[in-house]
């Protein structure tokens, strides 16, 4: 598997902070790959420490069993679990539960560790958290400690610096939508009519007052304007809305019942089981709407999801992000067929939006990277954290870096971005028809391509000796990073890298009598085609009849 660019960047920076530091976290957007990026780093940290062990910590069973398959994916390493009745410390990495570490017996039987990985590290000023990491630290003083987040910044103002000094890596979420990693927002802010009352709400325990929200926003005038609105703007889309209460959260499900859209409301009362057989529905298109308490953040990665209903006052821009963020994750076309997703509607009726700005505001592109010889750190001056010299916001304690901006550049910008992907991608991509209509890149195991129907962009992949499976369908960005992704995750380093120098040599005779074959017009600017180039234009006719049907829906040969 070969890491994205800013994968990259992290685990190197997650293992230079671990080194000098003992301890970093790194900071990225929802979709950014976190679960891969620990397998990469866990994997290059435990190469050559045969007798090192891993520990990676997380609150859920969903987490644990996502983790495990992930990391020991990327990793190929044992792995055991610790959580409830079971106390595996064999595998070289452990996936450990926070609630069953968190008890003295169990933590008695806990075994040394070199690293110690924390998902959702935001949570790891909790007692909790605290307890196992100082049994952990008291078995090896030098443990080495990672810590992944999409919003480490806290409610409730509890400071991550008894745990972490530094922050190694921090990506922004605009920069994988520009990048097609993720779908942009396009949010609609409405005005039920209550924005005074919603305004003179007070903040308790570190947020709004949510019985008081569901006074002023649980009424059946206002649910009803809320299933009206949704029905103009999003109708045609999976939708989750975040509500006030639970309470609340029912009333608004049976406002769209009462509508006629299947909606349910799914709760953190409800058994896991429950739960996970609710979001099966969901994902299945059995159930349209749901609606929820906050429960659906962490974890919750449904890439159906097109809309996203905001109905609860938020006071922190992290709770903001996660809620939003549940709706930005492109779509795998071979999972859910027939689902086209280019963005995700966020229709905000309780002012957070407006309270902490559209997600769009926040977006650059790269202009945080440091000038030459400029140095990469800097430190917060309200509490001394070492901070990427890009952080605008102390992940640690608010504090707001303020500088000149630039011209601001735009979320629609994506034909700069689409070059940079290109120029990104360790695999060369051929331009079949020289009109970019058609692209194709080639590995030892495998091929991708990406082609246009007159209106939207299909990405396509083939691992060698297998079907055609479709990876994407939207904009042309979309599917160059869907495409080059699938290539990433079935080619190694040793793949098709542009700087291979066979790449550039003349294609063989053989190569040009297959070609010839296969129906392609042979002239005399057809060899001065390179090995790469033919081997992609003999998928390409080999195939020809499978990418027609999966791009347009029919095996006419002639329309490729």
């Amino acid at each position: 598997m070969i890491p994205r660019d800013y994968q990259r960047a992290a685990v190197d920076a997650a293992r230079d902070r671990t080194a000098t530091h003992g301890n970093t976290m790194l900071v990225l957007p929802t979709g950014a790959g976190k679960t891969a990026i620990a397998g990469f780093y866990i994997g290059e940290e435990l190469e050559h420490r045969r007798h090192d062990r891993v520990l990676v910590l997380q609150h859920t069973d969903e987490l644990i069993d996502q983790n495990r398959t992930s990391i020991g994916a990327v990793t190929g390493m044992t792995t055991s679990v610790v959580k409830a009745e079971q106390d595996d410390w064999g595998g070289r990495i452990v996936f450990g539960s926070v609630q069953t570490l968190a008890r003295a017996n169990r933590r008695e039987r806990m075994a040394p560790v070199s690293h110690l990985v924390i998902d959702e590290c935001h949570r790891s000023a909790a007692q909790s958290y605290q307890s196992v990491i100082d049994a952990a630290r008291e078995l090896n003083p030098e443990i080495r400690l990672l810590g992944l987040s999409a919003t480490p910044g806290r409610g409730d103002g509890r400071s991550l610096r008894r745990t972490f000094s530094n922050v190694g890596y921090h990506l922004k979420i605009g920069t994988l939508i520009t990048r097609g990693l993720l779908v942009p927002p396009r949010t609609y802010t409405i005005d039920l009519g209550v924005e005074d009352e919603l305004a003179g709400l007070e903040a308790s325990a570190g947020d709004f007052d949510m019985r008081a929200a569901d006074k002023v926003l649980n009424r059946s005038v206002l649910n009803e304007a809320v299933v009206e609105h949704w029905q103009a703007k999003a109708a045609d889309r999976r939708s989750v809305f975040f509500c006030a209460t639970v309470d609340h959260a029912d009333a608004v499900a049976e406002a769209f019942r009462a509508a006629g859209v299947t909606a349910e409301t799914i709760s953190g009362d409800m058994p896991s089981r429950t739960r996970a057989d609710l979001i099966a529905r969901f994902d299945r298109g059995e159930v349209q709407v749901l609606t929820n308490c906050m429960v659906l953040t962490e974890g919750f990665d449904s890439q159906p999801v097109g809309c996203i209903g905001i109905l609860r006052p938020m006071l922190h821009k992290g709770t903001f992000i996660q809620a939003v963020g549940r709706g930005l994750r492109r779509v795998d076309s071979a999972r859910f067929p027939g689902i086209v997703k280019t963005d995700c509607i966020v229709l905000d009726f309780a002012g957070a939006a407006l309270r902490h700005g559209s997600l769009e505001q926040e977006i650059n592109l790269d202009e945080d990277d440091p000038e030459p010889g400029q140095a990469p750190w800097k430190l917060c001056p309200t509490c001394e954290a070492e901070l990427p010299l890009g952080a605008s916001v102390c992940d640690f304690c608010g504090h707001v870096f303020t500088r000149e901006r630039g011209e601001a550049r735009l979320l629609t910008a994506f034909d700069m971005m689409e070059i940079d992907l290109l120029e990104r991608s360790p695999f060369a991509w051929c331009d079949l028809h020289g009109d970019g209509q058609a692209m194709m890149a080639s590995g030892f195991n495998g091929w991708a391509g990406v082609f246009h129907d007159g209106t939207l962009w299909h990405a396509l992949g083939q691992p060698k000796g297998r079907a055609i499976r479709p990876l994407a369908i939207g904009t042309r960005v979309q599917a160059l990073a869907a495409a080059d992704d699938f290539l990433r995750a079935t080619e190694t380093g040793t793949a098709s890298i542009k700087s291979r120098r066979w790449l550039n040599d003349p294609a063989t005779m053989k190569q040009m009598a297959l070609l010839q074959r296969a129906g392609h017009e042979v002239n005399g600017l057809d060899f001065s085609l390179s090995k790469y180039a033919a081997n992609c234009h003999l998928n390409f006719r080999w195939n020809r009849g499978a990418i027609t049907a999966a791009v347009l829906g029919r095996a006419e040969r002639s329309a490729a």
